[in-house]
């Protein structure tokens, strides 16, 4: 998520004190860039937004209960997890972790997801960074959902995976059932700046990964298993959890709920944002390419068995993805099949039809000017995004 730094840096006076998104990539703000030529962008400023929720604090994640229509549930930086009620327009503390979740750069709570048996085993997880031992670590926790209580970070019913961080930024932090059951978690390349330990092509590390598990319900078991069908299961020099890899920063992934597919947003580097249809097994290409272009090195990158994005924008639009969701609700059906999402430092939200074939034309929807941290879907397949500044939360809807 070397997402929220620019925008952060441009608003500090605003928002001083607060930490998520600051690091290594600093530096574009003070460099002069040369003008590219502009991009075929088609403008259409035709989302109108409602706030529906407020009182957070640095939103991170926004989930909806499986089984209660009415409340949706929201994650802060620091370690709270709440749920809104729609109807009384209230939120009830579910678990409070402050002071166990590292919060420097962009470390946090940074991800939620009810396993798809909830309503039988009451069960959830979430990601979030830790320190133990000296170390920052990224911790995916499994935990037992009590009405009765407030919940704490020792009341984790199990760890499910710990990943070391060399770095404080680049920590992704999703995590999310796909239509399969199964559990998949996004992982960044581990911080600084051009992946230094170039852990985007290194298939024996979790960083700059896509990992696919099964979370072991039988307590007495390993925590989770290894799908059969994982691509690298079998494979010597590649962790046999991982799905895909080659990715810098995978800030927001979600699949959509009439094809499956997988969509994910990563964060770009020096000059180009990506959004990738992630596809079983392949190599997304960081930190030998930024979307479609070479990094390192910067030119003759070309190599067998590397996938292109299937969008790119570059920094003279905007400079910090986050990802979204295939929109599959009723409110604007002429968006219908369109993968909506946003860019940080701009405010802009974006999309492009997923049912075309060729070339993917990248639309501004509406200009928002706020920090959209991340994005929701309800059960109705409609959306809503979070400013990360203020704390509120809005649905999209047709313009007025």
């Amino acid at each position: 998520m070397r997402r929220f730094c620019n925008r952060i840096l441009l608003v500090f006076s605003l928002f001083l004190g607060l930490s998520l998104f600051t690091g290594e990539d600093t530096h574009l703000l003070a460099k002069t860039k040369k003008q590219k030529p502009k991009k075929e962008t088609g403008t259409e400023y035709v989302f109108g937004w409602t706030q529906i929720a407020s009182g957070f604090k640095e939103i991170t994640d926004i989930q909806f209960h499986p089984s209660l229509p009415g409340e949706m549930l929201v994650l802060e930086k620091k370690g709270k997890i709440l749920l809104w009620n729609f109807t009384n327009k209230q939120s009830k503390l579910i678990a409070d972790f402050t002071g166990s979740v590292e919060t420097r750069s962009e470390e946090g709570l940074l991800g939620f997801a009810f396993h798809p048996k909830f309503s039988e085993n009451r069960l959830f997880y979430i990601n979030a960074v830790s320190k133990e031992a000296g170390k920052d670590q990224t911790f995916i926790l499994e935990f037992h959902w009590d009405d009765s209580k407030i919940l704490r970070w020792q009341d984790r019913k199990r760890i499910l995976l710990r990943v070391d961080q060399p770095y404080s930024n680049h920590n992704a932090g999703q995590l999310s059932f796909g239509p399969d059951g199964k559990l998949y978690i996004g992982f960044g390349d581990g911080g600084a700046a051009g992946d230094p330990y170039k852990h985007g092509q290194n298939t024996s590390t979790y960083l700059g990964t896509l990992i696919r598990i099964t979370p072991n319900l039988d307590a007495n078991a390993p925590p989770y298993k290894i799908p059969e069908d994982n691509p690298f299961k079998n494979s010597p020099g590649f962790l046999p959890e991982i799905w895909a890899y080659g990715f810098r920063n995978p800030w927001k992934f979600s699949f959509d709920t009439k094809t499956g597919d997988l969509y994910l947003a990563d964060v770009g580097q020096d000059d180009w944002e990506e959004v990738d249809l992630v596809l079983k097994g392949k190599n997304y290409g960081w930190n030998i390419k930024e979307g479609f272009h070479c990094f390192l090195p910067k030119k003759d990158c070309e190599k067998p068995g590397l996938t292109d994005p299937i969008l790119e924008y570059d920094h003279d639009l905007d400079r910090s993805i986050t990802g979204g969701y295939v929109y599959r609700g009723k409110n604007l059906s002429k968006y219908y099949g369109w993968y909506i999402f946003a860019d940080f430092v701009s405010g802009k939200i974006l999309g492009f039809s997923t049912e075309v074939e060729g070339k993917r034309k990248l639309t501004v929807l509406g200009d928002t000017h706020f920090l959209i941290s991340t994005f929701g879907q309800d059960s109705t397949g409609e959306l809503y995004f979070s400013d990360f500044s203020s704390g509120n939360i809005f649905q999209i809807g047709k313009k007025n």
